[in-house]
């Protein structure tokens, strides 16, 4: 359980906290850096017959603005408006002269059958030279995803990874319910943009921290549709499900193991939280943590060799690691008193977490190799952060207006957009892995 809310902080009303220990580390806040990269994407011919937040234009530009790394520039700049690779040829100073480093145009058509044609051509202008050409034809209920196909081609292209636009996110939607105080609950999954939401599970009692499998076939999450907090696991696609942790006490925080055969949870049901790993196979439990403090949110490395958690055993919420047998647990996070809910970047190299700073809570980063924390965000009450399965954007929760929403920021701190999420609080996101065959 990582919601500041509903995760940590009852347990530290609870229980019994211990004296904090500290030593330096270096705190940087991220305002920005890297390098952007220009491109002209022209509106392609005949998108103007479909919705706005179909049209291939609209979307590739949405998706590539908001990874930090690209700068669309605007339209009403271009000289010209190519729709066929013999208007790019021979012209590609007009593009130059707008600092273009690279060129997307293309056409969209409908088909017989309900079917829809998507061609572009991607050029590279200093160069001179085309660097892809597709067509897609697809039923049109899929012509988002086309879009979204085509935006991870050209951010593969230019940033030499692997591009998130095609993948989905979990999260789940709180809503006023009828009489003060009583709330409907809805597990959601969408894409990576909010569109294309349905509803995985419905509750009147509170449902959290949802987590992907390994190949985001399976979401595990926390729901106290018994009264009490038991851990589950949802077969996305059909909705079976099934109860694996509703033991007495406090049953949270699941997470998936890298092979997915295991997950790691935080159980109270000697006492104190503490963190087991179960084997989902047998439900046979194996206890890491022991002693009189609150042990909870693990999270597994990218290669299950090592998990983090959060622990007050210094005194307040910090960050600790140890391996996923128990053994060498040691302190990672050192400055300021609240550092929670931690979970590793893919390539295992970073950690996104909680970190609260002058009262306000922030999304930030935690470098391992030289145990640097940067803030990524400026609002105050951030929750739930969960990285990109390309390591470049973080996921979170926030409050704007009043209202909890999830929002994401790229690594490089220029990317930045709130998710077009409507009616109701947002809370609790995880990004899935890629996806597999």
């Amino acid at each position: 359980m990582n919601r500041i809310g509903l995760g940590f902080v009852p347990l530290l009303v609870m229980l019994v906290v211990m004296p904090l220990v500290a030593r330096a580390v270096t705190i940087h806040i991220n305002h920005g850096y890297g390098q952007r990269f220009p491109i002209a994407i022209v509106p392609f011919k005949g998108e103007k017959a479909w919705p706005q937040d179909l049209r291939p234009s609209a979307v590739i530009i949405k998706d590539l603005d908001g990874s930090g790394w690209f700068n669309v520039l605007p339209s009403a700049d271009y000289l010209t408006q190519p729709h066929h690779d013999r208007q790019v040829e021979g012209h590609f100073n007009d593009w130059r002269l707008l600092k273009a480093s690279g060129l997307l145009i293309g056409r969209i058509e409908r088909q017989p059958g309900g079917r829809v044609k998507v061609a572009f051509r991607l050029y590279d202008v200093n160069l001179g030279t085309q660097l892809k050409a597709l067509q897609y034809v697809v039923p049109a209920g899929q012509l988002r995803t086309v879009d979204n196909a085509i935006a991870n081609i050209v951010y593969k292209h230019w940033t030499g990874v692997r591009g998130v636009f095609n993948t989905r996110i979990a999260f789940v939607t709180m809503y006023p319910d009828g009489a003060p105080g009583h709330f409907l609950y809805e597990l959601k999954v969408a894409d990576a943009e909010g569109h294309g939401v349905h509803v995985i599970l419905r509750s009147h009692e509170p449902i959290m921290s949802p987590r992907w499998s390994p190949h985001g076939r399976r979401l595990t999450y926390v729901s106290f549709a018994t009264g009490w907090p038991a851990v589950y696991i949802q077969d996305v696609a059909t909705g079976d499900i099934r109860r694996v942790a509703a033991f007495h006490g406090l049953n949270g925080a699941p997470s998936f193991a890298p092979d997915g055969t295991h997950i790691a949870l935080s159980l109270s049901k000697t006492g104190y939280p503490e963190i087991y790993v179960m084997n989902l196979m047998t439900g046979r439990l194996r206890q890491l943590t022991f002693g009189p403090n609150i042990n909870t949110e693990p999270s597994w490395s990218p290669h299950g060799g090592h998990i983090v958690f959060t622990s007050d055993r210094s005194g307040g919420p910090q960050i600790y690691e140890m391996t996923a047998y128990g053994n060498h647990k040691h302190r990672l996070t050192f400055r300021g008193r609240y550092n929670a809910g931690a979970s590793f970047s893919p390539n295992g190299k970073w950690l996104t977490l909680v970190s609260r700073r002058a009262g306000q809570y922030h999304a930030a980063v935690f470098e391992l190799a030289d145990s640097t924390l940067e803030i990524l965000t400026a609002t105050s009450l951030d929750e739930s952060p969960t990285f990109a399965p390309n390591g470049q954007e973080i996921l979170y929760s926030t409050v704007v207006g009043g209202h909890r929403v999830l929002a994401t920021v790229s690594l490089n701190g220029r990317g930045r957009r709130i998710l077009g999420l409507t009616g109701g609080d947002v809370s609790d996101p995880a990004w899935s892995p890629f996806r597999h065959p």
